[in-house]
C-alpha cells in the first residue's frame, strides 16, 4: 500500500482539496479496513470482498472511497446518511464487520495539542495526520443486516412499470392490484416532485 502521504494527497485529488474530513475518512478507512482484515483493500483478490458503510454524505466519505476502491457504482459503498462521522467496513468473506465513528473529543484535542497553529483548519488537518488512531476514533465490532439486493454482485433483472414503462431493478418495484409499478406510479414518496415533461433533443 502506499504511504499514508500519498494516501493523503490521492484522497485530497479525489476531493478536490486535502481537508480535515478528507484526512479523517482516510485513517478511518485505514483502521476499519485493518480491523477486518483487509490491510490491502484494492489488491485485485479483495476487491470483491469488502462493503463500506457510510453514516455522511460529507467529505470523509471520499477519503474512504480514495483508499478502499469502494464505489456506489460498484455497489460496495452505501451511503446510509445518519449525519454521523462514522462508518462500518464489512468483511463480506468473513462476514466480521466494524463501525468506527470519530471520537466526541477529537476537535478538543487537536485544538490543544496544535494550539500553536494559529489557523484551526490546519491545526485539525496536522492533528488528524498525526494523532494515534485510538485518540481520534471509536471503534466497535457490529452486524450487518443487509437484503440480498443491497449486495455487490452481477446485475440483477429488471422489471417494466405496467403504468410509466420505466425499467425498475428487482427488489425495488411495487406490486399493486396485480401490477408492477415504480415508487411514482405508485405514489410513493420521492426525493423530486414532477413539473412537466421536457422535449428531449
Amino acid at each position: 500500500m502506499e504511504s499514508l502521504d500519498e494516501l493523503f494527497q490521492k484522497a485530497g485529488e479525489l476531493h478536490g482539496s486535502t481537508c480535515p474530513g478528507v484526512i479523517l475518512g482516510v485513517q478511518m478507512a485505514l483502521l476499519g479496513c485493518h480491523l477486518i482484515d483487509l490491510d490491502e483493500p484494492k489488491r485485485s483478490e479483495n476487491r470483491k470482498k469488502l462493503l463500506v458503510l457510510v453514516e455522511t454524505d460529507r467529505c470523509a466519505t471520499d477519503g474512504i472511497q480514495s483508499v478502499t476502491g469502494c464505489s456506489v457504482g460498484k455497489r460496495t459503498l452505501k451511503v446510509v446518511d445518519y449525519g454521523i462521522l462514522a462508518a462500518a467496513f464489512y468483511n463480506l468473506e468473513t462476514n466480521k464487520a466494524v463501525r468506527i465513528s470519530v471520537s466526541t473529543d477529537a476537535r478538543t484535542r487537536a485544538e490543544k495539542l496544535y494550539n500553536h497553529i494559529t489557523d484551526r483548519y490546519q491545526a485539525y488537518i496536522q492533528a488528524y495526520k498525526n494523532l494515534p488512531r485510538e485518540e481520534i476514533f471509536n471503534a466497535e465490532e457490529v452486524t450487518v443486516d443487509l437484503s440480498s439486493f443491497e449486495l455487490p454482485g452481477p446485475p440483477p433483472p429488471r422489471f417494466i412499470c405496467d403504468v410509466c414503462g420505466e425499467e425498475i431493478v428487482e427488489g425495488r418495484e411495487i406490486k399493486q392490484n396485480g401490477k408492477i409499478a415504480c415508487r411514482r406510479c405508485a405514489n410513493l414518496p420521492l426525493y423530486y416532485k414532477p413539473v412537466k415533461y421536457l422535449t428531449v433533443s
